[in-house]
């Protein structure tokens, strides 16, 4: 009932096991992921453009705000991360000499991204386009050796994506029954989004992402001269380019599948390419020669970096808390906790310790979990006046509490159909908690009404 591929729930399940169901315990396997993704990509930079690509790849991806946010998400996408680093590590290493071991590590990475997160598909496709191009493309001067181990590395690639054979009936059903119903399609504008996505918000956000994108651009077009000059020129670093195309071509292929497909493009997805450009920003630290220059550079960057990813995480990003300790507080047994739409009942039931009857608006289901099956088709389906009724039919001698936010895409104003109606049979309503924008992701309001 979900739109995401089983691996990361699969290790998620056993941690929990072992480490328990708090919410530091389950968040720490991001932690973890995150932590042993540094060294990896201190490798990969190494491996890219030596160890100054390696130090200020390291540098910047310890203190980015986008791998710090999801080092503390219990979401799948700091393991997309890690992967990209271990694939790009298994495919430089098999494009220098394909052993069997080499070329099977490049087929494992490959099913394991695409167990992560259905974006693997997009990141392997553009791989493999990347990989023919060397072997076809004349103008890339690549010798017989290389060209074959090119397609020894597409194959590898062909054969992990087979391993996906076993879930292909459940992503055939995710595609047509769930998709990403909270958010709008993909367009092409949405790759300027990512930048900002990577950087953070507000003004040091704004600085990461100038800083950053000087870094990138750097890295990809820029060499140094005579220590003290940076030459701009329009053809692609040699370095650069394999992640360059694999960076960009990622991104545009998803839009292209995003719009086709009528699904998101979100930040977080972006994720499984993320560590790219991290490694073309370290590689852009290479032109500037100066070390001195570098430094300020670099602890700039860094600096800015920690401001926006600690303040984030300190920050709230649900009201959550605020409406169950409200309802802990005040509610009485048996009154009726209505959550509207059903997307704000994981975050605040879970919290709620009194015991009053919860629902959720479309299906009126338990509030735990979410069930993302023909979700706009349901929505749309849905008699607000008789679900309304029937939640004033349950809390006959009690309580109505609403939790709602109107503004959530595919939900077509029902939530606010579902409070004026609500209003009109009991009209003493009372604001307990408003909505507050500021917070990053999940705000809400908590109207009482009562009996």
């Amino acid at each position: 009932h979900d739109g995401s591929p089983p691996l990361y729930y699969i290790l998620l399940h056993y941690w929990m096991l072992v480490f328990g169901e708090g919410n530091f315990a389950v968040r720490a396997l991001s932690g973890a992921v995150s932590v042993a993704t540094l060294p990896v990509v201190w490798v990969a930079g190494k491996r890219l453009g030596g160890r100054r690509v390696a130090w200020a790849s390291l540098l910047l991806l310890a203190s980015s705000p986008f791998a710090i946010n999801y080092a503390t998400t219990t979401r799948m996408y700091s393991l997309m991360i890690l992967w990209c680093l271990l694939g790009f590590l298994a495919l430089s290493r098999a494009l220098e000499r394909p052993t069997t071991q080499r070329l099977v590590a490049v087929g494992v990475l490959s099913a394991a991204i695409l167990y992560t997160h259905y974006w693997g598909f997009y990141l392997l496709a553009v791989t493999g386009m990347w990989l023919l191009l060397r072997a076809k493309w004349p103008r890339l001067q690549v010798d017989d050796e290389a060209r074959a181990a090119s397609w020894s590395c597409v194959k590898a690639i062909l054969f992990g994506s087979l391993s996906f054979a076993p879930w292909a009936p459940s992503f055939v059903y995710q595609t047509l029954h769930t998709g990403t119903p909270w958010s709008n399609a993909a367009g092409l504008g949405d790759i300027l989004t990512v930048l900002s996505q990577y950087a953070g918000g507000g003004p040091w956000g704004a600085a990461l992402a100038l800083t950053l994108f000087t870094l990138v651009l750097l890295g990809v077009f820029a060499e140094s001269s005579e220590g003290r000059h940076v030459l701009l020129n329009l053809n692609v670093r040699r370095r650069a380019r394999p992640v360059a195309f694999v960076f960009m071509g990622t991104l545009l292929l998803a839009v292209l599948g995003g719009t086709i497909a009528q699904s998101a493009f979100v930040g977080r997805y972006t994720a499984v390419v993320f560590p790219l450009f991290i490694l073309l920003a370290g590689l852009g630290a290479t032109v500037i020669a100066d070390r001195r220059v570098l430094a300020v550079i670099l602890a700039w960057t860094v600096a800015c970096g920690l401001i926006v990813g600690v303040g984030a995480n300190l920050s709230p990003r649900t009201q959550a808390g605020a409406v169950a300790s409200i309802i802990n507080k005040d509610a009485s047994p048996n009154d009726v906790v209505i959550y509207c739409p059903d997307q704000l009942g994981p975050a605040a039931s879970r919290l709620v310790s009194v015991s009053v009857q919860q629902y959720t608006f479309p299906r009126a289901d338990n509030p735990s979990r979410i069930d993302w099956v023909n979700y706009e088709q349901v929505i749309r389906a849905t008699n607000v006046e008789q679900f309304a009724d029937q939640m004033l039919s349950d809390a006959a001698g009690h309580d109505i509490w609403l939790v709602e936010n109107p503004n959530y895409p595919g939900t077509e104003n029902k939530c606010s159909q579902l409070l004026n109606w609500i209003s009109t049979k009991r009209p003493n309503s009372q604001f307990w908690v408003s909505d507050n924008s500021s917070i990053s992701l999940e705000n809400e309001s908590l109207i009482r009404f009562p009996e």
